[in-house]
């Protein structure tokens, strides 16, 4: 079933006439070049603002690809100010053509940027300037982030048997507080609105989810916060969402054949932040099974059972035989997952009196490739099975239409389970088009192992469901060609679309420093020494820059040695060190702007979506060119797909992915035209292997030099004295 994005019948698409179709295309394009010059419309709500050419040019592009038709690829420097380049010309398009746009992110903190700042001022602007057409929109979450109210009140009534016996414990207090806040009636349902944190565990147990949503037929359809959220999407121009619900949207799509949709009908989608689009797609198509997903099945079954009116209806002990059932079963997948344990296969022992290294490839301690099929008992596909089938027997009981509802629900909950796990053991389409592995995942002295299934490229599936139906899709974000090429990126999402780089209107080579230190320690990043040689440079480069700096890390453990072995040498200089775990991302970023000394080590998060403009990151530090681990089951499954296609791996997807994450790496430092600084990658590789030029023609034009006592005359002082 191929994903048809947009609405057929208009006169039930809830989108309201705009100002009408008499501007011809000409006087859109003028009306789009005069909204950002230096005294057009946009500067009146922005301080300060400049007119930039690449702004304008692409506002350009994004219009003609809407009134066109077809997709388009525009890398937009930083700086550009690209959000407002698409949106001006998109919600344009929307009022004149009574048409709805999506408007896809990555990140939370530019989906708040977009509708709390960037969007209601488009909105005035077209207000202002065309005299009517009122822009509506809305910031769409996934179903996780609402309330059930159906499900709420199940939970609630049993939290006011367990207060009448016991002492209310802190979760409770918080479901008393939270039914005070439902019962006043202004809250949206949406978790992040509470003002106080629910935990996971009790807000798995209270928020909507797809699986378990009765749709029309459940008796709070009406005042269904999620519902009420979505029938409003009806009446909106524009819709944000982030990929991961996008893909959510089109994986569901597929699944049900056409008949369930996240989103209402659309036209087009702005990707922006584009270059995450084949890590999110493929993650949508992935999936994971682990001994917690059976215990809450297991738990959730055991509640039914338990309750009014299955306790009366059920034959006298069956509840008992169902737990014991169930236990057995439980320890029967636990036990197998001890055997895929990679942790005891990596250290050679035993498990469960049985050693098992034969059918696995090592990936260090946390991952397994799995490389046989039958490795886990069928014993346990086929209980999973036999469970579905007892409990689908209970709709034979005089049920209410909801009784009977969450008893079939519950039963195809085993069956997917079942499935998941048999997808597993026959291992279908291993290293052709997927591939399995075993992962251990540690929280605190907890080790939990989880059996993993990934496609290996989701480019077929793009093609197929998305861009050859789409009338047309804009990606765009701040990295997304190779050596001024986009091949790389149309080739991993198989799209074919219109080419443009909208260059960054800062002045590189007066406004940054590029330094690759010409130190023979650097030449070999996984050796035992490069960390210290890591360490003594960052300690030199706090001196250079009298803190004010980024120290990005590629992997958690040099975080944690290079932070060791300099932290208390750097503050004793009076340099304050923030390190990444240690507090939020969101608290980290705000002490290191209020300091405005300070040395930030982070890690992948810090990459990029992370604005600091000012001398307070004077310097971003690169310790490490950050190229995908080669022994990730995934990136391992792929060479050999790829080796097998007569492709080399390197420079087919580790080169160009590297250097994309290279440049979002570059790009935290310049952030306005008065910014100053210094990018210090201590990777020498860059200058010493051959595909290290093919990188550095793709990084900002700064000045470049391999000492780097030069720094210190790139940054501002401090103060700007």
């Amino acid at each position: 079933m191929q994903y048809s994005a947009t609405n057929n019948d208009r006169e039930d698409s809830g989108l309201k006439e705009g100002f009408s179709l008499t501007h011809t295309s000409e006087d859109t394009r003028r009306f789009l070049i005069d909204a950002f010059q230096s005294r057009g419309s946009i500067s009146s709500l922005i301080p300060g603002f400049e007119e930039r050419p690449q702004q304008q040019k692409m506002a350009l592009l994004v219009w003609d690809s809407l009134a066109k038709g077809g997709h388009l690829l525009v890398e937009a420097g930083t700086g550009v100010g690209k959000s407002l380049a698409y949106l001006l010309p998109a919600a344009y398009w929307c009022l004149t053509n009574k048409k709805r746009i999506i408007v896809s992110t990555h990140t939370v903190n530019l989906q708040q940027q977009l509708v709390g700042k960037d969007i209601p001022m488009v909105a005035q602007i077209l207000e202002d300037t065309q005299g009517r057409g009122t822009l509506n929109y809305a910031l769409f979450k996934g179903r996780s982030h609402y309330l059930c109210l159906r499900k709420w009140n199940r939970v609630y009534e049993d939290t006011l048997k367990n207060l009448q016996l016991f002492e209310a414990k802190e979760e409770e207090k918080k479901l008393q507080r939270l039914s005070t806040i439902i019962d006043e009636g202004a809250w949206n349902g949406d978790r992040e609105e509470l003002p106080f944190h629910v935990a996971d565990s009790t807000w798995s147990n209270l928020c909507s989810e797809s699986d378990r949503c009765m749709s029309a037929k459940c008796p709070f359809r009406e005042t269904c916060h999620y519902h009420k959220q979505r029938k409003y999407l009806e009446s909106c121009h524009l819709i944000v969402v982030n990929h991961a619900l996008f893909a959510a949207h089109l994986r569901l799509y597929q699944d049900t054949a056409g008949k369930t949709l996240l989103l209402p009908g659309h036209e087009a989608v702005i990707f922006d932040e584009a270059h995450h689009l084949e890590g999110v797609f493929r993650d949508s198509l992935t999936f994971d099974v682990g001994y917690n997903h059976l215990k809450r099945l297991s738990d959730d079954a055991l509640r039914m059972a338990s309750r009014e009116p299955f306790s009366k209806l059920l034959p006298g002990g069956e509840r008992e035989r169902i737990e014991s059932a169930l236990q057995h079963l439980l320890d029967l997948l636990h036990k197998t997952l001890a055997n895929l344990d990679p942790g005891v296969l990596y250290g050679g022992s035993k498990s469960s009196g049985r050693r098992q290294t034969r059918p696995y490839i090592n990936f260090g301690r946390d991952k397994y490739r799995l490389r046989e099929p039958q490795t886990i008992d069928e014993s346990i596909v086929e209980s999973l099975r036999n469970f579905s089938e007892v409990i689908t027997a209970w709709t034979d009981f005089d049920l209410s239409d909801e009784e009977r509802f969450e008893v079939n629900a519950l039963a195809r909950r085993f069956l997917a389970i079942a499935g998941k796990i048999e997808n597993i053991n026959t291992l279908e389409g291993d290293g052709d088009s997927f591939v399995y592995w075993s992962e251990l995942e540690k929280r605190g002295r907890q080790r939990q192992v989880t059996l993993n299934s990934s496609p290996l490229e989701v480019g077929s599936y793009l093609r197929e469901n998305l861009w050859s139906v789409l009338p047309s899709a804009i990606l765009t974000s701040a990295t997304l060609s190779t050596g001024s090429s986009f091949e790389y990126i149309k080739r991993l999402l198989e799209i074919d679309a219109a080419e443009a780089i909208v260059g960054s209107p800062f002045d590189y080579p007066n406004q940054a420093c590029l330094c690759v230190p010409a130190d023979n320690r650097g030449k070999e990043p996984n050796s035992p020494i490069f960390d210290d040689y890591v360490a003594e440079a960052v300690l030199q480069i706090a001196d250079l820059v009298q803190g004010r700096s980024f120290i990005l890390f590629t992997s958690k453990k040099a975080l944690e040695t290079v932070s060791q072995i300099t932290r208390d040498r750097i503050e004793e200089k009076g340099y304050p060190v923030l390190v990444q775990g240690e507090m939020s991302r969101e608290a980290l970023l705000a002490e290191f702007k209020n300091r405005g000394n300070a040395v930030l080590m982070g890690l992948d998060s810090f990459w990029e979506g992370v604005d600091v403009p000012g001398e307070a990151l004077s310097c971003v530090v690169l310790a490490k060119l950050p190229f995908p681990v080669p022994n990730d089951p995934v990136m391992q499954a792929r060479d050999e797909l790829w080796k097998a296609q007569g492709l080399n791996p390197f420079a087919h997807y580790s080169l160009p992915v590297t250097t994309l994450k290279l440049k979002q790496g570059f790009g935290r430092l310049i952030r306005s035209k008065t910014d100053r600084g210094a990018v210090v990658i201590l990777d020498s590789r860059l200058i010493t292997k051959a595909y290290g030029r093919t990188i550095l023609r793709s990084l900002p034009p700064a000045r470049f030099t391999t000492d780097l006592d030069d720094i210190a005359q790139a940054v501002p002082q401090p103060g700007g004295a």
